[in-house]
Formats: structure tokens, C-alpha cells, sequence
């Protein structure tokens, strides 16, 4: 298995497939509405196009008079304005036209001009020797710059953080963090940005070093998305890409740049979704029994479809962080990745308790397999 594979699953394994930085290309197919539990249904718009329109004058032919009978002398004809016009306008200016729709370049043009800070809100080292992520040259979300308030909420993962030891078999290959960065707003809707980092252990830094930095803002009330930013830098491999969920206008955007110019994207929203990473707060939400299934839609890249996630049963777990008795739930991914080989599984560990901490999450691979431990933690 190469460091690439690993380092890259590691990334996934952080929140159970937060990053999905590489998911196969193949179009997904659209899924019937699928709406998470706490959130209600958008009624989506019909985009209405003007119909143009299109005058024609056909030529009446002249009545055609007898023979040896003088035709006679009609009146001048009057002059007929079928339309004020300017002089020197024509009959085509002066229709009015269709007002343009505003396209994916327009939504993204529109949501950078209102950024509020001129660099992303700061992060601040939480655990001793953490290393924080430089953010120049990565094409963030519009929603990094806005400012965060350490505020205290009724969420149990009220300023929670946490720090994982990413593992391909017993070999420490990497750091990863995740971090609830207190309260924003988004489209006037209050939001917990979720940050979570990935970096590689200092020995694979020399021939395959990892930076990745993520960031979901998840609806405070009723834990749905409202946008994420992933920002992949993976040995020569970047990539970064953001959305933006509008569900007053019932419509995604946002951009996504590889090695090419970024690309803008759009496309129809009809109800409440999440993304990868908020996916894992809206499980942790939920009230878990064992055999249960919790089925919810995601965006992912322009992709929407289904995830389910299976509660599996209750085992003890034991990592550098202590002991703790929990829940075992199974995401279960579409297609085949980078991440999670086809018919391989992924599992993650959650306290059975009111906070539903992750502490340890593991998939097989196609030699060994990849897990991340929860390191330390800190609360509030």
C-alpha cells in the first residue's frame, strides 16, 4: 500500500469520511428526497424562462382591378407608429428583454464580494506541539471569512476538541484534529463551524507530506448543513473546493480548483442536506438503538445521494484518552474511493453517553488496515 493511499484514508478515517477527497467520478445518481429528521422540506422553484417573441408581417396581395376600368386614386396613406421609438432605434431595441438568470460565476462573484474579514477567521494551537495549517494560497469558502464567536451553546459538543493518531496497522502515520470553532452566521442563520486538520508524521514529510484543512458550518438548530470547504494538500496532489447550501433560493453553489482555473458550480436545491463532516454531527444527534438505520442525503461535489448509517451494537473501546463504553455505527458509502475499497466497511466508535464522542474509527484495507484513536480531548 502506498503512503499516498494511506495518508489520503487517514484523512477519511479522521470523521468517518469527512474529507472523501479522491470519491470515484462517476455521476451518482439522483435520489428520491430523503430529509433528516429535525429538518423540514424546501419547496424548490420552477425557473420560469420569458418566452421570446417574434412578430411577422405577411404582405396582402393588392386587389387586382377588372380590365378597362380605371383604378382609383387612393388617399396618401397615413403614417401608423406601431411603437414609440427613438429615431435612428430599431423595432428590436425597443422590446423588452428578458432579464438575464444569474449564473454559478454570478452566485460565486456575489458571495466573494461580501466576505467580511479580509483573511480567515484564526485558529488558535489547542493541545501542546498542534501545528497549525498556513491558509495562503488556498481558494476557501467565502464563509471562512467571517468572524467566530467562542460561544457557549446547549450543543454537547460546545467548544469541543479533539486530537486522533491516524494508524496504518500499528505504524503511526499521522495527526488529525477536530475542532468545534464556536459560532458564526450564515445567511443570517446561526452555525457551528466544524474545523477538522490532517498532517502527516514528520518521516513521511520528506517524500509525501499531508496539509489538509476541512471546515463544515452546521444550522445550530437543526444540525443540517450549510456549506463546507475542503482544501487538500496531499504530496503534489491539491485540491480545493467549496459549497454553499441556499435553501431560501433552492440552490447550491461554490467553486472547486485542482491544477486548472477554479471552476464554478451550481445546482437546484429541494431540501435540507448535509456533507460529510456535518453528517457525523447530525448522527451524534440522534438518539442511537442498536439495529437502527438513519438515512439521510448528502452533497458531495455536486453529487447528491443517500447515506446510510447502521447502528451496529455496544462494545468498550480503550485508547490514549481513557476507557469508554460505546456505540458502534457503520457508514455505508456509495461506490468505491480512495478511501473505502468496494465492499470494505468502515466503522466508528461513539460514547454511549450525551456527547457521542468519536474516539475511535477503522476500515480494512486491502494489506492491513487504517484506524484513528482519540488522543486527548477538551471540552468548553
Amino acid at each position: 500500500m502506498t503512503h499516498k493511499r494511506l495518508l489520503a484514508l487517514g484523512g477519511l478515517i479522521l470523521l468517518a469520511g469527512c474529507t472523501c477527497n479522491r470519491l470515484a467520478d462517476a455521476p451518482a445518481p439522483q435520489s428520491a428526497a430523503v430529509v433528516p429528521a429535525a429538518a423540514a422540506p424546501v419547496t424548490p422553484a420552477v425557473p420560469l424562462s420569458p418566452a421570446s417573441v417574434k412578430e411577422t408581417v405577411q404582405a396582402v396581395p393588392a386587389p387586382q382591378t377588372p380590365a378597362g376600368v380605371s383604378a382609383p386614386r387612393s388617399a396618401e396613406p397615413e403614417e401608423v407608429t406601431l411603437f414609440p421609438q427613438e429615431a435612428g432605434q430599431t423595432l428590436e431595441e425597443t422590446l423588452p428583454s428578458a432579464p438575464k438568470e444569474p449564473g454559478a460565476a454570478d452566485f460565486v462573484a456575489q458571495a466573494r464580494a461580501g466576505q467580511t474579514l479580509s483573511a480567515p477567521a484564526p485558529d488558535e494551537a489547542s493541545f501542546k506541539g498542534e501545528e497549525l495549517i498556513p491558509l495562503e494560497g488556498r481558494r476557501l469558502s467565502p464563509l471562512a471569512y467571517e468572524p467566530v464567536q467562542k460561544t457557549d451553546t446547549s450543543s454537547p459538543w460546545s467548544g469541543e476538541e479533539l486530537k486522533y493518531g491516524v494508524y496504518y496497522s500499528f505504524i503511526k502515520a499521522g495527526t488529525a484534529y477536530i475542532k468545534n470553532r464556536g459560532i458564526t452566521t450564515v445567511n443570517g442563520r446561526k452555525a457551528y463551524l466544524i474545523q477538522t486538520t490532517a498532517f502527516s508524521a514528520s518521516v513521511i514529510d520528506a517524500f509525501f507530506k499531508v496539509r489538509d484543512v476541512n471546515y463544515s458550518w452546521i444550522d445550530a438548530e437543526n444540525f443540517y448543513s450549510l456549506g463546507y470547504s475542503q482544501s487538500v494538500r496531499e504530496g503534489s496532489y491539491k485540491r480545493d473546493e467549496w459549497l454553499t447550501f441556499d435553501y431560501e433560493n433552492n440552490r447550491f453553489y461554490g467553486e472547486m480548483q485542482k491544477k486548472e482555473a477554479p471552476r464554478a458550480l451550481s445546482g437546484p436545491l429541494s431540501q435540507r442536506v448535509l456533507d460529510m463532516l456535518s453528517s457525523l454531527y447530525f448522527v451524534r444527534a440522534q438518539k442511537l438503538e442498536e439495529g437502527q438505520d438513519i438515512i439521510f442525503d448528502i452533497i458531495n461535489r455536486e453529487k447528491q445521494y443517500p447515506l446510510v448509517v447502521k447502528v451496529l451494537g455496544k462494545e468498550t473501546v480503550k485508547t490514549a484518552a481513557g476507557k469508554f463504553d460505546c456505540i458502534v455505527v457503520e457508514p455505508q458509502f456509495r461506490g468505491e474511493g480512495i478511501f473505502v475499497s468496494k465492499g470494505k466497511s468502515l466503522k466508528v466508535w461513539l460514547t454511549d453517553d450525551e456527547y457521542k464522542m468519536p474516539v475511535k474509527m477503522k476500515t480494512e484495507v486491502f494489506i492491513g488496515s487504517v484506524s484513528a484513536e482519540l488522543l486527548e480531548y477538551k471540552r468548553n
